[in-house]
């Protein structure tokens, strides 16, 4: 039954995951393209956009969790976010700064490597399932 609930939860992670990729490199090729921002600064605008559809969703269709308040699982998603988004964020001033690899490429290169360590870590420690008491069994 938790093997089914995992598949179906990443399966839905990645459709939210979907649709935050769209709107976080539409975000980032439009500024950093059109309007010569710093690719640095278009990734923090994009990612912060991203964000917020990412837990907006995430919490009320992948993992159904309204069983806690939001404002708590909100911190912990920002915190995630923060530790997922700085590891992503290395990767991508490695790929472009020291292996020279294409800004466009590699912030979607960068992008897929967020979004792994991300379902892993907010599927652990953010939207968690209360545990049933042995009273409530």
């Amino acid at each position: 039954m938790r093997y089914k609930t995992f598949i179906k939860q990443a399966v839905k992670y990645g459709l939210v995951g979907l649709s935050n990729t769209a709107i976080t490199l539409l975000i980032i090729f439009l500024l950093s393209n059109l309007l010569n921002f710093h690719y640095m600064v278009a990734n923090a605008i994009g990612y912060t956009a991203g964000f917020i559809n990412s837990f907006i969703l995430n919490r009320a269709w992948t993992f159904q969790a309204s069983h806690n308040s939001w404002h708590f699982q909100f911190f912990k998603f920002l915190g995630v976010t923060a530790v997922c988004y700085a590891l992503q964020l290395g990767f991508l001033y490695l790929l472009v700064d020291r292996l020279k690899v294409s800004e466009n490429y590699a912030q979607i290169i960068a992008m897929i490597f967020y979004t792994a360590i991300s379902f892993i870590i907010n599927k652990i420690f953010v939207f968690t399932h209360p545990t049933p008491k042995e009273s409530d069994l």
